[in-house]
């Protein structure tokens, strides 16, 4: 998804969740200048697959293409899969995702307003291949905006916008966030669930 497709839906998402514009925009500038996409071809190498997202519950399957959204990195390593792109807005196991990254896992970062600090201290550790993504519209060269809003939606955003044939989500539960329920998490899986639901693009669920 272009940004300017994206935008009506960013405007009420931070209208939603009182978010800030100006924040958002700094993240993305603090992202841009510390870690700068290296290369798009991770995305474009998606073309015409089936891509399996893994959700915090994740499970194991013979899905060739997998992409990690956020917490599900831990889940996956530790059920023997090694993801082949993980997206990340830095809330998480980031050493793992170093490691992973060195190693050739290439990791989407994205910013936003409530992640400055983690960009700070985090985002120029990676050393392998990086894409950096952000909320608001890109400030400049470097930085991306395909839509979605949580990493799991995000990841289904950058999928569909780069022809793949089709998503599986593999651990989902809209209904029950990891690691606890709290009214904001459930807000955010809402619009995870609803903006899924407005991708051109065939998706299962295991």
């Amino acid at each position: 998804m272009d940004f300017e497709d994206w935008e009506p839906l960013y405007e009420e998402i931070i209208s939603n969740f009182g978010y800030s514009k100006k924040k958002d925009r700094i993240s993305a500038d603090i992202l841009v200048e510390s870690r700068s996409t290296d290369s798009l071809s991770p995305l474009k190498d998606l073309k015409n697959k089936t891509v399996e997202i893994g959700g915090p519950y994740f499970s194991e399957s013979d899905i060739e293409t997998t992409v990690a959204a956020g917490a599900s990195v831990r889940q996956m390593v530790d059920k023997g899969v090694d993801p082949d792109l993980m997206v990340t807005d830095l809330d998480g196991d980031n050493e793992l995702q170093l490691d992973l990254n060195l190693e050739g896992v290439p990791a989407v970062i994205h910013a936003h307003g409530d992640n400055i600090k983690r960009i700070e201290e985090w985002a120029e550790k990676f050393e392998g291949c990086v894409i950096s993504t952000c909320q608001c519209r890109p400030p400049k060269k470097g930085i991306y905006n395909f839509g979605g809003f949580t990493d799991g939606d995000r990841a289904c955003f950058l999928a569909d916008h780069f022809g793949a044939e089709k998503i599986v989500l593999n651990g989902w539960d809209f209904s029950h966030p990891f690691g606890g329920a709290n009214s904001e998490k459930l807000k955010k899986l809402k619009w995870a669930e609803r903006l899924i639901g407005i991708l051109n693009i065939k998706i299962d669920r295991i």
